[in-house]
């Protein structure tokens, strides 16, 4: 899970990184001041956003409306110690998902931050998807390359679905593992992901000439349109 932590304080920010200790695949960039992570969030993908809202050249909210401003749709967490109704209703109508109000317990701020995962996961997708001669028609759970069906697993299907409907997006390992394992808290100790993947990659080379999921190194994985295949 690639996180932007917008952070002052060193020990806050080690708070947080502490509580994050046990998430797979964390990659945590912290940032001091608004315009470093209006900048970095601009210029790279992240899965969530944590942003304090008192930081020494402003308010994380005001970074947070550069970026919504700018089409980042990234899910954003304020984590503060503002916590009056006042405060929250300001930063959820600055476009946050969530509000966390400092001191926390980091087992919540896990927890809040997989259901704005999941929720930005099934937010406002349509009921099938067509990428180049893919089509991905989720309520029927099919799947199809030029009129040839795609024989797969439940769990390769949910992987497919969900890489279709976030397909400009770089979909890392954990938002993958969110999404299509929400039974599961802790990944177990075989990688099922890698497993379903390559799986779910020959399935779709069989008919496609191409496995179509691409993978961003340290990032995560794309499905292209095949426009090439």
């Amino acid at each position: 899970m690639r996180i932007l932590l917008l952070e002052d304080d060193g020990d806050a920010a080690d708070r947080v990184r502490s509580a994050l200790a046990d998430v797979p695949d964390l990659d945590l960039v912290s940032q001091a001041t608004v315009a470093a992570a209006v900048k970095t969030a601009g210029a790279k993908p992240f899965d969530v956003l944590i942003l304090d809202r008192m930081v020494e050249d402003g308010d994380g909210l005001e970074g947070l409306a550069q970026l919504r401003a700018l089409g980042v749709r990234t899910p954003a967490l304020v984590l503060s110690n503002l916590g009056a109704t006042r405060h929250r209703v300001e930063g959820l109508d600055a476009g946050a998902d969530d509000y966390l109000v400092k001191p926390f317990e980091g087992e919540e701020l896990v927890a809040r931050l997989r259901a704005m995962l999941r929720r930005g996961s099934t937010r406002g997708h349509p009921e099938v998807f067509l990428l180049g001669e893919l089509e991905v028609r989720v309520k029927a759970r099919t799947a199809h390359w030029r009129n040839r069906h795609l024989d797969l697993s439940p769990k390769e299907f949910d992987i497919l679905a969900f890489l279709a409907a976030n397909h400009d997006l770089v979909v890392s390992r954990q938002m993958l593992w969110d999404a299509c394992w929400p039974e599961y808290r802790i990944p177990p100790q075989i990688n099922v992901i890698d497993v379903n993947l390559s799986r779910l990659r020959a399935k779709i080379q069989a008919v496609a000439g191409a496995p179509l999921i691409e993978t961003v190194r340290g990032q995560g994985f794309m499905l292209s349109d095949g426009a090439t295949a």
